[in-house]
């Protein structure tokens, strides 16, 4: 890779020092790097993301992620505060470099100018730490393939203040651009354990302490009535799809939240919703 200057910059907007990030083309190796981390190309043990927008660098700034890359697009016209976020986010950067509106349209064809964009690295969480000492509720999701439902299933953790997200069989990738997205930036934050096995993920729930309950339709158990939160819970959702696996069903409770309308059942991110909010009210209660 080609050697660059790393710029350090003021946490307020600079103008002389934004000038000094010097420019790169469509063929440096931290522009294809951005571009392929946007087209979900990198390999999966590549652990990193990619980040555009004002707003979605304030998200960043206020975690502990490591920014690899940050380019800035400054265009033609002034914006203050866009500007002192560049400064902020080239300061935290391996690396900063400028780009112009062409090489922006070529690798994020939704952004004009000013823009700023970034390559960040998403968190590696330890299973074993987590769902053990304080932890006490756990979403479980299972078979997800669908990016943008696993970024709004990492915000509804969050929002319920759920202990982690536990992922079975997952398909779809926490480091996509959509989960970002879709998890408001919350996946740098909410921690993401994924297993290798169903087998494993039960066994680890089960020596943490936690009552697993499982999301499904055909369920014979209310689940106002179910217990959720009167211990240490976990609930598990399914696949778009095929809902949850036969190795999750099997000799754990399954819970049912019933249909009042036409639809048969809810989407996986509005079912897994309404269970945490139901567990986590019980928590706050016991």
């Amino acid at each position: 890779m080609p050697s660059t200057t790393h710029v350090s910059l003021p946490s307020a907007a600079d103008p002389a020092a934004l000038e000094r990030i010097r420019s790169v083309g469509a063929s440096h190796d931290d522009v294809r790097r951005y571009l392929r981390a946007r087209r979900n190309a990198l390999p999966r043990a590549d652990h990193v993301t990619a980040v555009s927008g004002g707003w979605a660098h304030e998200v960043v700034l206020g975690s502990d992620a490591h920014v690899e890359v940050a380019l800035w697009c400054p265009g033609d016209r002034a914006h203050p505060e866009l500007e002192a976020t560049v400064a902020r986010v080239a300061a935290r950067a391996r690396r900063a470099h400028r780009i112009s509106e062409r090489v922006l349209a070529r690798i994020q064809p939704d952004s004009t100018a000013p823009a700023l964009l970034s390559v960040v690295r998403v968190p590696r969480w330890d299973p074993s730490r987590r769902l053990t000492g304080s932890a006490r509720l756990v979403l479980v999701a299972d078979g997800i393939e669908y990016a943008g439902n696993l970024g709004t299933l990492i915000r509804t953790a969050d929002a319920c203040a759920a202990d982690a997200l536990v992922l079975t069989r997952a398909t779809a990738r926490v480091t996509h651009p959509t989960v970002f997205v879709a998890s408001r930036g919350t996946v740098l934050t909410t921690p993401v354990l994924a297993f290798a096995s169903i087998a494993e993920a039960r066994a680890d729930l089960t020596d943490a302490g936690f009552t697993t309950y499982v999301a499904d339709p055909a369920g014979a158990t209310p689940y106002r009535t179910a217990g959720l939160g009167t211990r240490r819970t976990a609930v598990v959702v399914g696949s778009e799809g095929d809902g949850v696996s036969d190795e999750w069903r099997t000799g754990l409770t399954r819970v049912a939240i019933p249909m009042r309308g036409r639809a048969d059942s809810l989407n996986v991110a509005a079912s897994a919703a309404v269970l945490l909010f139901e567990a986590r009210a019980a928590l706050d209660e016991g």
